[in-house]
């Protein structure tokens, strides 16, 4: 059953109806964007999913990857200092490359390149990217998972970006910058957020204007 559906669901998202329907998707949102150059620092794919949507350059070095958010919030904190590390990788049983950065002065996290062939490709597409940072129009989007705690994530709160947000499943009333989205039955998370529907259009896309919030 599982096999049949793969094939039916791919012979869906291949056929021209669906491929028009993402066109008009596309289209409706690029018209409303009104931001361009932006960079999105996020803790897994949602910003490549954005950068997609709207047809706009990667301008961020964690796109198609994942970290912890405890660890994201780490890297936030340091981001300068991360980013003139070299990434070393180390063997972790996954089958897609896996990282380290930091250690001495600062915390040592760990980069999942869930979307890269091998180790070169990954270390490639991270230094390639980390260089196109536009601090000057820089957003973050976070979420509550990972055991990250709601100190963790205040320590965000006067973060030097043009706008920024922490996805959650559960009320956060005393972040200012979260956004609650309830958890769909069955969908663990993060595809909670970033699933789509038989249309292509993703959950978090139905919930969070994240076009205004590229615009603010």
């Amino acid at each position: 059953m599982s096999s049949l559906y793969s094939k039916a669901k791919t012979l869906w998202e291949n056929s021209f109806i669906y491929k028009g329907i993402e066109k008009s998707i596309n289209k409706k949102f690029r018209k409303q964007l009104k931001n361009d150059d932006f960079t999105i620092l996020c803790s897994n794919c949602i910003g490549g999913c954005i950068y997609h949507r709207l047809g706009k350059r990667f301008l961020s070095p964690t796109i198609n990857m994942w970290m912890l958010q405890p660890d994201f919030v780490t890297f936030l904190l340091h981001l300068d200092d991360y980013l003139k590390e070299s990434v070393v990788f180390v063997p972790t049983g996954e089958s897609t490359p896996c990282g380290k950065i930091g250690g001495g002065t600062i915390p040592e996290i760990l980069l999942h390149f869930n979307h890269a062939k091998s180790s070169e490709e990954a270390d490639t597409q991270w230094n390639d990217r980390k260089k196109r940072i536009n601090r000057d129009n820089l957003y973050v989007i976070m979420y509550n998972l990972d055991g990250v705690t709601e100190d963790q994530i205040h320590l965000l709160d006067d973060y030097p970006c043009k706008n920024k947000i922490v996805l959650t499943a559960t009320p956060l009333p005393n972040v200012l910058w979260s956004k609650y989205i309830k958890k769909q039955r069955l969908t663990r998370y993060p595809f909670n957020y970033i699933g789509r529907d038989v249309f292509g259009v993703r959950h978090y896309e139905k919930k969070w204007d994240f076009v205004g919030f590229l615009n603010k």
